[in-house]
């Protein structure tokens, strides 16, 4: 009898064991997912792909808008766009939708083929420390992402003269003469030239949202130039902006409501800007 109460009590052990180990591994009792939630709003640089840190010039990043399942950001060297769709019911499920990218073309685009192949395995994610892990459907981590610290801004750094070098990504080259934007901040006013013609308006912010811009009443003169597909995609843009950031060379990005670049601006001395 003894012998058997031990080997009763021997079994009961390793039952109680194989039951704890089962529910730490399923969270047993707990009613959650063992995968933590992840707040994916705002951006996020990518600093891994398939495994291999990414060191670029131009770092690829991810910005989820959340309301508007929208994706956003930067493959290495164009811009990328699509959706993205979290499953609600079971915690490290995502998936993304029409990803696409435009067409610049760079140096080397090694890194952005990485980027955009790695996004179409995306089926999950889990948390990696304070970073992200982005798996594919067999669990495996594609991308690691890592939350970029957001930059106080305010729009009195856009105060002055701005040349325009780039309107989505494309350089402005072969115009007229260099197409500009002169912020007057204190009245809300802006004017400069599209690359022909005399450009003026004004601008307004969201309040509270100090990287919020938007022109409006923007008006023009009406004379032709050779080229003027620069001064209409120019002017196409402009209507488009609805927020700014300032990069760490100083340099300013108008974006859309996508969060994509739409203008690029580099700041001019007082004695290169238009009267």
């Amino acid at each position: 009898m003894i012998k058997i109460k031990k080997e009763k009590q021997v079994m009961n052990k390793k039952y109680f064991a194989a039951a704890a180990l089962a529910c730490a591994l399923m969270s047993c009792g707990t009613g959650k997912n063992s995968v933590a939630v992840v707040d994916f709003t705002g951006e996020w640089n990518i600093v891994e792909v398939n495994g291999e840190k990414v060191s670029a010039e131009n770092a690829p990043f991810l910005g989820f808008d959340k309301d508007g399942h929208r994706l956003y950001g930067n493959a290495g060297c164009n811009r990328l766009m699509g959706s993205f769709e979290l499953d609600t019911l079971n915690a490290g499920k995502v998936k993304f939708g029409q990803v696409a990218a435009t067409r610049m073309m760079c140096p080397d685009m090694t890194l952005e083929q990485n980027v955009l192949e790695a996004l179409n395995k995306v089926a999950g994610y889990e948390t990696v420390g304070e970073d992200v892990a982005l798996n594919d459907a067999e669990g495996k981590p594609v991308i690691l992402l890592q939350k970029r610290e957001v930059a106080e801004v305010s729009v009195n750094d856009l105060n002055g003269a701005w040349e325009i070098v780039s309107v989505k990504g494309n350089p402005v080259r072969e115009v007229e003469k260099q197409p500009q934007l002169v912020f007057n901040v204190a009245e809300k006013r802006v004017h400069g030239n599209a690359s022909c013609n005399t450009i003026n308006g004004s601008f307004t912010q969201e309040e509270g949202q100090a990287a919020s811009l938007r022109f409006s009443q923007m008006i023009s003169t009406m004379m032709a130039c050779p080229n003027m597909d620069v001064e209409s995609s120019i002017l196409k843009a402009l209507d488009e902006v609805r927020s700014f950031e300032i990069k760490a060379d100083g340099t300013v990005s108008l974006l859309g409501a996508d969060g994509a670049e739409v203008l690029s601006l580099k700041k001019l001395a007082e004695t290169e800007a238009e009267a």
